[in-house]
């Protein structure tokens, strides 16, 4: 009996030992995961200049008005640090990576500028199209030598009509909730025709 106690003992010291050594091992193993995750992370692409980047973004009002949003839509898709977006919005989502959430908020001086009195102007009713059907508050596109702008119908009088070449967002402070899907060095034949290029969101 003495004999046999003395062999299961030397069999529950070795079973120990041997259950000890794989939970090092496996220690081991996950500490050396750690580093893989870590260059993973650094290898994600970074938002900089002429990196395309698609992305997924709600804007909002102060009042809580959602004025645009991509949802149910393809991410937009832009070139950052050509001019494509806002610079208030621009500017803030340098050095993110894919993946990244964000909430940006952007003074109107920094979206769409001020709301100018000045932009206000009386057009005689006789040079709008006249199959056109004015409506207070209608949005209008108006042809001006630096492009197609959004324009608003404000006022309808006997024979003028006050048009606002404001933008429609103009004096009003933008909060973007965004969210990175994918970033990727441009071509140059998608940075070719980007010397000068008007903001494409929000519209």
């Amino acid at each position: 009996m003495k004999r046999l106690f003395v062999t299961l003992a030397i069999v529950l010291l070795v079973a120990t030992t041997a259950t000890a050594g794989g939970g090092r091992e496996r220690g081991e193993e996950a500490v050396d995961e750690v580093p893989a995750v870590e260059e993973e992370i650094q290898n994600r692409e970074v938002i900089a200049d002429n990196k395309v980047v698609q992305m997924h973004y709600e804007g909002t009002l102060d009042d809580g008005t959602v004025f645009d949003s991509s949802e149910g839509r393809e991410p937009l898709e832009f070139i950052y640090g050509v001019g494509m977006l806002i610079p208030g919005l621009e500017d803030q989502l340098e050095g993110m990576q894919v993946g990244d959430r964000k909430t940006v908020r952007v003074a109107s001086d920094d979206a769409y500028g001020p709301y100018m009195e000045e932009a206000l102007q009386e057009i005689p009713l006789y040079q709008m199209p006249p199959e056109l059907q004015l409506v207070e508050g209608m949005q209008l596109v108006a042809q001006t030598p630096q492009g197609p702008i959004p324009v608003t119908v404000r006022e309808i009088r006997e024979d003028v009509v006050v048009i606002d070449f404001n933008h429609p967002l103009a004096g009003e402070a933008l909060t973007f909730d965004v969210e990175v899907m994918s970033v990727r060095d441009a071509t140059e034949e998608e940075l070719q025709p980007f010397s000068a290029q008007m903001p494409v969101m929000p519209q």
